[in-house]
């Protein structure tokens, strides 16, 4: 357990006033966004439901290597493998802004292709705390000096 974390957490003037019983319930049921890699098949369904892929395969015939067929087929071979595709690498940033550049994807299509990447997790999972019960509040709180509540 990340007792650090844990105590940084009840620190908070949020769990002022609570019982150790309410405060470990509160800090089990706390979430956080973060952002995560995108599994390349939900990536490219999502991308065929928007009608980018089409318009992808359009600008990447064979033999072609000019910009922009470069950047579709890039994409395309992106999202055709088995790896997750982190939207944060710069670099991904680069080409899929690259392709917005030459028509290939709307700024908005992106925006809405970046929140496959959101996801709402539990803060005790983030934070390696795990399951907070009440006897790690009366520690963590005898640790940082707080008055116990029953």
């Amino acid at each position: 357990m990340n007792e650090q974390a844990l105590d940084d957490e009840l620190a908070k003037p949020e769990y002022t006033g609570l019982t150790n019983q309410q405060a470990a319930s509160a800090v089990n049921a706390k979430t956080v966004s973060v952002r995560v890699p995108v599994d390349t098949g939900d990536l490219k369904f999502a991308m065929i439901g928007a009608g980018i892929w089409e318009r992808l395969e359009s600008a990447a015939p064979p033999g072609s290597s000019d910009p922009p067929a470069s950047q579709a087929r890039t994409l395309m071979s992106a999202c055709n493998s088995s790896r997750a595709i982190d939207l944060d690498d710069p670099r991904v940033d680069a080409l899929v802004q690259q392709c917005v550049t030459y028509g290939l994807m709307s700024q908005d299509e992106v925006d809405a292709l970046n929140t496959l990447a959101d996801r709402v997790v539990p803060w005790v999972t983030t934070n390696g705390v795990g399951e907070v019960g009440i006897g790690a509040v009366i520690n963590s709180r005898r640790r940082i000096g707080a008055i116990e509540n029953a």
